[in-house]
C-alpha cells in the first residue's frame, strides 16, 4: 500500500512544458533577435555617417620642362652610329704644326679627303631609332600653368592646434629656404615636432606654397619661430608631399571637367578650401579660373 502512494507522489509532480511556457520562450528569442537586429542596424548608420569617403585617385604623371625629345621609326634600342662611325683619333702634336705652317704658306685650307670623310661619317649608322615620336620631353609632363603656381589654398583654422592637425593629417611641412642654401624644415607638430635640414635638392618634388591668404600667413610664421628655423631665411613655405599633390591634381580634374574643360591647360587658377570632415580635414574647390 505504501509503495503505491509514493508512486503516485511521483507522477504527480513531475515537471512538464505546456503552451504557456513555449510562448514565452518564443518572445523572449524573438525579443533578443530583434534587439540585435537593431543594434546591428545602429552599428552600420553611425558607421557611415562619421566615416570619411574614400576618393578614387588616379596616376597622375609628374611636371617636367625638358626640352630634350627623342623620335624614331623602328623598335632597335641600340642608338644610331655606333658600329659604323669610322676611328677618330686626334692628330699628332708634330702632324698638327705641319699643316699649320703648309696652311700659312700657301694661304689655303688644305684639309684631307680622309678627314673629311671621317667627319661625314661619324654618327651615321644603321640604326633607326626607337618608335618614339617628337615631344616635350620624357620625365613627365608640362603644363600651361605649373600647379603650384595655378593652386591656391584658403584655410581659416580655428586655432593653433586645427591649423598643425591639418598640417600632419597631410604630412605637410613648415620649411625655410636658408641663407647657407640648406632647407630648414619643421613636421609631426602634434607628435613631438621634428626639425631637420636638407640640401634644397631633395626638396625640389616637393610641392611648394607661401601662404598667403588669411590665417596662414602668422600661423606658419609662428611655427618657424616655435621650431627655430624662422630666422635661417627670408621666406617661409609649405611643402606638400606627392600624395597631396596627387589628390589636388584629382580634386581639380573633376571640377574642371564638371564645368566643361577636358584639358588642364584651359585652367588659369583652382582655389582649394580646407573644411572639417569626418574627424579630419578634406579639400574643395571654390573657385576656378580659365584661359
Amino acid at each position: 500500500m505504501a509503495t503505491a502512494t509514493t508512486t503516485s507522489d511521483r507522477a504527480e509532480y513531475r515537471l512538464q512544458v505546456n503552451s504557456y511556457d513555449r510562448t514565452a520562450t518564443l518572445l523572449i528569442a524573438m525579443l533578443v533577435m530583434v534587439g540585435l537586429t537593431v543594434l546591428g542596424l545602429a552599428v552600420v548608420f553611425f558607421a557611415n555617417k562619421f566615416s570619411t569617403p574614400v576618393r578614387k585617385l588616379e596616376p597622375v604623371m609628374m611636371e617636367a620642362s625638358s626640352p630634350n625629345a627623342n623620335m624614331g621609326i623602328s623598335d632597335e634600342p641600340e642608338p644610331p652610329g655606333v658600329q659604323d662611325a669610322p676611328e677618330l683619333a686626334e692628330p699628332q702634336l708634330q702632324d698638327t704644326l705641319d699643316a699649320l705652317t703648309a696652311t700659312i704658306s700657301t694661304n689655303a685650307a688644305i684639309l684631307s679627303d680622309q678627314a673629311i670623310d671621317a667627319a661625314d661619317q661619324a654618327g651615321k649608322g644603321d640604326g633607326l631609332g626607337d618608335s618614339r615620336q617628337l615631344g616635350t620631353g620624357g620625365d613627365g609632363v608640362v603644363e600651361r600653368v605649373p600647379r603650384w603656381e595655378r593652386w591656391k589654398i584658403r584655410f581659416e583654422p580655428e586655432s593653433v592646434g586645427a591649423f598643425t592637425a591639418w598640417l600632419d593629417q597631410y604630412g605637410i611641412r613648415v620649411g625655410v629656404l636658408g641663407r647657407d642654401n640648406q632647407v630648414h624644415v619643421a613636421y609631426d607638430f602634434n607628435k613631438g615636432r621634428k626639425v631637420e635640414s636638407a640640401p634644397v635638392k631633395e626638396y625640389n618634388p616637393w610641392g611648394r606654397t607661401v601662404p598667403s591668404d588669411g590665417p596662414m600667413p602668422a600661423l606658419t610664421k609662428q611655427l618657424a619661430s616655435k621650431a627655430g628655423i624662422a630666422s635661417r631665411g627670408r621666406y617661409i613655405l609649405l611643402f606638400f608631399p606627392f600624395s597631396v599633390e596627387e589628390l589636388l591634381w584629382n580634386i581639380e580634374k573633376e571640377y574642371r571637367v564638371s564645368k566643361g574643360h577636358d584639358d588642364v591647360n584651359d585652367v588659369r587658377e583652382t582655389v582649394f578650401t580646407v573644411l572639417p570632415k569626418g574627424g579630419g580635414y578634406d579639400f574643395e574647390v571654390i573657385d576656378q579660373k580659365y584661359f
